[in-house]
């Protein structure tokens, strides 16, 4: 059974000298382990472990249109791209061709086709085309967000991570006691090794031992 938003919390809040969240509350904190959550997938997904699903989605780039960013256009839940095709509007996704991916968006004079693409500042950029296009992006997609406080975690063995990841955030950021926001950053990152030692070995299907760590002031 998933472990629950709730149980996160929970944990994070005594590492926060509060363990009644009087101070840090569930409203308070439910953002802060949202980010964690995010970071995670992000880290466990260029690690290149499979906590994240990779899905293609066709989307229409009207002409003149030079990004395509979160809500506005980029479909949701993507965390990057990793091939854009483009075609006609309307046309028949068999009759797309894979444009070229660059590091950096091309200053060049706008045509009827988009011809290359990049990824820069969490945006898909263009150059723009004359006319409308159709793109079709195979993208890697993140887990559902954490909503409420009954979410389900669906990474298995992350929860010592994400308490200590969240308390630190929430340390830093509502209490601004950065010296134990480092802290517990510190342990964050121990138990983000455990867990990618975890992920590596069930993949090996071997055991691996737990590492014990302690919270300090």
């Amino acid at each position: 059974m998933a472990v629950l938003a709730s149980s996160i919390l929970a944990g994070a809040k005594p590492l926060l000298n509060d363990p009644q969240g009087i101070i840090y509350n569930d409203t308070a904190l439910l953002p802060l382990l949202n980010k964690a959550y995010r970071e995670l997938q992000i880290r466990i997904s260029r690690a290149g472990m499979g906590v994240t699903k990779e899905v293609s989605a066709r989307v229409p780039v009207l002409a003149g249109t030079v990004a395509l960013g979160d809500g506005s256009g980029l479909p949701a839940g993507l965390l990057y791209p990793i091939e854009v095709k483009e075609g006609d509007a309307g046309a028949p996704i068999s009759d797309f061709y894979t444009i070229e991916e660059r590091s950096w968006e091309p200053s060049a004079k706008a045509t009827t086709e988009l011809n290359v693409w990049a990824w820069r500042e969490e945006q898909i950029k263009f150059v723009g085309a004359t006319r409308d296009r159709d793109v079709y992006i195979r993208y890697m997609k993140g887990l559902t967000p954490i909503s409420d406080v009954n979410t389900p975690i669906q990474i298995l063995n992350s929860e010592l991570f994400l308490e200590a990841r969240t308390a630190a955030i929430a340390a830093g950021v509502l209490g601004e006691n950065y010296t134990r926001a480092g802290a517990l950053n510190s342990d964050a990152e121990q138990w983000y090794d455990v867990l990618i030692g975890t992920l590596v070995k069930r993949g090996q299907r071997m055991p691996v031992r737990r590492m014990r760590t302690r919270y300090r002031q």
